[in-house]
């Protein structure tokens, strides 16, 4: 499995398909015949710790967004940000 189906986080980031790609081009890396639990190990090592990070990333910026109590400085940084 790759990108979101891997990855189960909020579309907050937009970043779905992108890490899709990079999880299949680290696999296609991490792979060779014979070595596949090599591989897959090699893979999820690498991996990881990044998409966790992507998650977390996520899961806060949802919050920041969906915060009623930040609308309005939300709306004033967005505005100030064009």
């Amino acid at each position: 499995m790759v990108g979101d189906a891997a990855h189960g986080m909020t579309p907050d980031l937009g970043r779905g398909a992108c890490e899709a790609l990079v999880d299949a081009v680290t696999l296609a890396r991490c792979l060779a015949p014979g070595r596949v639990a090599e591989g897959l190990a090699r893979y999820d090592r690498l991996r990881r710790r990044p998409t966790q990070r992507l998650q977390t990333l996520a899961r806060n910026a949802g919050r920041i967004a969906h915060a009623r109590r930040l609308a309005g400085a939300r709306d004033l940084l967005l505005r100030a940000a064009r």
